[in-house]
C-alpha cells in the first residue's frame, strides 16, 4: 500500500495573435516526493520532479 499524495499542477494560456496561441504547463509545482504507482513489491514507480512544458499552436 502506497501513501496518499497531493501534487499541484498549473497551466497558463496566452493568445499572442488571432492565429497563434501559447500554453505553459508545470507539473508537480511544489516538487513533492511521491510514488505514482506500484505493480508489486519490487516495482514501485516514483513520481516525476517539477516538469515544465511549453506549446505553441498556429491556426490557419
Amino acid at each position: 500500500v502506497l501513501p496518499a499524495f497531493t501534487r499541484v499542477d498549473a497551466a497558463a494560456f496566452f493568445k499572442l495573435t488571432p492565429h497563434i496561441e501559447a500554453q505553459i504547463n508545470v507539473e508537480n509545482l511544489l516538487d513533492s516526493n511521491y510514488f505514482s504507482s506500484a505493480y508489486n513489491d519490487n516495482n514501485v514507480m516514483p513520481g516525476a520532479p517539477t516538469t515544465a512544458r511549453a506549446t505553441i499552436r498556429v491556426n490557419f
